[in-house]
């Protein structure tokens, strides 16, 4: 290879290179987080991952959404006590609900979840915990799962 191509070769690597990493740290500061229901054999129902991370430092910037998505034939339910989504209301304003979404069968669905969180403590440092589960198939075994919410630096600490 003559002299004069190694340079420009060199410089397209690293180009691609680049675009590469960027784009892939686009993709992981991205606000949307993803649920999937999935039925168990005593015919309780548990949304999947069952424990979310959320920096509110980092992940709230452009809002939160969440994907839930449904691959059973059962129609399931989203349901996070203490959090709040965002909908349409009246004369095109938006208004929020307790975060309650049912999900039809083989389908998915967004919701945009509201800023302003729970009720709790805004201080650094502090972690909430809020519940999810399907209520109409919950079970006599608690499947349901925990989003915790970072504030301002705050880290997770777990015991060893």
């Amino acid at each position: 290879m003559s002299r004069c191509r190694r340079p420009v070769l060199l410089m397209s690597v690293l180009a691609v290179g680049l675009t590469w990493v960027l784009s892939t740290n686009q993709v992981a500061r991205s606000s949307e987080f993803r649920f999937v229901v999935e039925d168990l054999p005593d015919q309780s129902a548990a949304w999947l991952p069952n424990e979310v991370v959320i920096h509110t430092d980092t992940d709230l910037g452009d809002g939160l959404i969440f994907l839930l998505v449904n691959p059973t034939v059962r129609t399931h339910v989203f349901m996070v006590e203490g959090l709040y989504e965002l909908v349409a209301g009246e004369q095109g304003g938006v208004a929020t609900k307790p975060l309650r979404v049912t999900v039809a069968p083989e389908d998915s669905v967004r919701t945009v979840v509201s800023p302003t969180l729970g009720e709790g403590s805004r201080e650094p440092g502090v972690v909430e915990e809020f519940r999810f589960f399907c209520p109409l198939h919950r079970g006599d075994v608690d499947t349901g799962g925990t989003i915790r919410m970072v504030h301002h630096g705050g880290t997770i600490r777990t015991v060893q």
